[in-house]
């Protein structure tokens, strides 16, 4: 890697300052390039009657941060558990619309078929908000199985890209999937939702109080750090490692510079470790 990948972590009362003190330590400020055209969230919304899903408030914090460089689009697809729709009504999202801010069902947008890497797809139809000049964030939350030694969070995230409902043809290959999103759809940034973290099957309804947020511009590098503060070596899980030997992020935590303060990390990773 050229640069240091970087990650800023930091624990508080709300998501509004959890956000705002982890975005203010990144050595790069948050800025959306002038020709970006629209900013894109994809929050994780997996079931609103399940644990495990972007906060509204942490959306709400994240819109206001965003909203003066371009036109926001949060976006979410229809899975067999729900529609989109019902994922944005049951968790709050539409008392976000407003002039500037919108909510798109990724099932029922216009597609546009696109060349992608080859690893699941060669070309494939995909949304057509999700190309042309956007700026891409991927708000995921850490889901953490102790039991199988699992751990999802960003990269997992985009998964959600794809519109059919029914995703469930590509699990058998699903980290392949993920690197052709994550090649085509690399987020420019990428944030995790410490509000809670879920531990276990979602079904089991168990999760831990953290309120904390990690956030940088190399997904796989965030990723691998939620995957360390759990307990598990990043390379054990084989999105992760697959993204780093393709060049795509870097997945060794030595590497990776956290940023925070010693007691904000000292504090996460003791919030987030399940022993």
């Amino acid at each position: 890697m050229e640069t240091t990948p970087e990650v800023s972590v930091a624990v508080r009362r709300s998501p509004q300052e959890a956000l705002s003190v982890a975005l203010g330590k990144l050595s790069v400020p948050l800025q959306v390039p002038r020709h970006v055209e629209r900013v894109v969230v994809k929050p994780s919304l997996l079931s609103p009657d399940l644990p495990g899903n972007t906060t509204l408030e942490f959306i709400r914090a994240l819109v206001h941060k965003l909203e003066s460089f371009a036109p926001v689009t949060i976006v979410e697809s229809d899975n067999p558990l729900r529609t989109a729709e019902h994922a944005f009504t049951t968790s709050g999202y539409q008392n976000l619309e407003k002039k500037g801010v919108s909510l798109l069902n990724l099932s029922s947008a216009q597609t546009t078929e696109i060349e992608m890497s080859g690893h699941m797809f060669k070309k494939r139809a995909m949304p057509t908000i999700l190309t042309g000049h956007i700026y891409l964030v991927d708000a995921a939350t850490l889901k953490f199985d102790p039991a199988k030694k699992e751990t999802s969070a960003s990269i997992k995230n985009l998964f959600g890209l794809l519109p059919e409902a029914d995703k469930s043809a590509y699990h058998t290959r699903l980290d392949d999937c993920l690197l052709d999103l994550l090649i085509s759809f690399r987020p420019n940034l990428t944030l995790v939702d410490l509000t809670q973290i879920v531990v276990g099957p979602r079904e089991t309804g168990v999760t831990r109080k953290v309120g904390g947020v990690v956030v940088g511009t190399d997904p796989v590098a965030v990723d691998a750090y939620c995957a360390s503060i759990v307990g598990i070596d990043p390379l054990t899980v084989s999105h992760i490692r697959r993204a780093h030997d393709l060049g795509l992020g870097e997945a060794l935590i030595d590497r990776i510079r956290v940023v925070g303060t010693e007691n904000q990390k000292r504090l996460m990773s003791e919030l987030c470790r399940v022993k």
